[in-house]
């Protein structure tokens, strides 16, 4: 009988003693392991020095490609709207200056501009303050969709893609 004890205590010890070292040489979930200290880096302390996660307009803007413009008259609306667009949507950084802004399509008589961040209704107001101010005109308007005038027999509708979480840009007819 005291055999048969001491055979169960020692598979027990056996038995912890594997559990033990499995146990401790893997991973747990989301763990890191620096090569250098041989320290861990868990889940939460690698995210708190990870970058902040992208919006989907941001995603959408960094995966945009600028779009040559080829009609003459599409070529007059963009001289008119780049500055304009630029000046609101353009950041400096450190000497640096980050486009905020693209023109991702012309299609016949219409341009679609795509912007880096949320479009709000104080950057929709200061487009079209900067286009009032480069000649243009205010002929009807609603909260997304303006009809300008600028210069003789120019008309343009602008239809901004306002306050939209997934999409920011405008697009204008002319």
């Amino acid at each position: 009988m005291r055999k048969i004890i001491w055979t169960i205590i020692i598979l027990i010890l056996i038995i912890l003693g594997v559990w033990y070292f499995t146990t401790r040489s893997t991973k747990n979930e989301g763990e890191i392991i620096n090569p250098n200290t041989e320290t861990n880096i868990t889940d939460q302390e690698n995210e708190n020095t990870a970058t902040e996660e992208k919006t989907p307009i941001e995603i959408a803007f960094e995966k945009a490609k600028e779009v040559a413009i080829q009609g003459e008259k599409a070529k007059v609306v963009d001289e008119a709207m780049r500055p304009v667009l630029k000046s609101v949507f353009d950041k400096t950084l450190e000497d640096q200056t980050i486009n905020g802004v693209k023109m991702v399509e012309e299609f016949g008589p219409m341009l679609t501009y795509s912007f880096i961040s949320k479009l709000t209704e104080q950057e929709r107001d200061s487009i079209i303050e900067g286009l009032i101010t480069g000649g243009a005109q205010v002929l009807d308007k609603t909260e997304k969709v303006y009809t300008i005038q600028k210069g003789v027999g120019s008309s343009w509708v602008i239809t901004f893609y306002l306050n939209n979480d997934q999409k920011s840009g405008l697009e204008i007819t002319f």
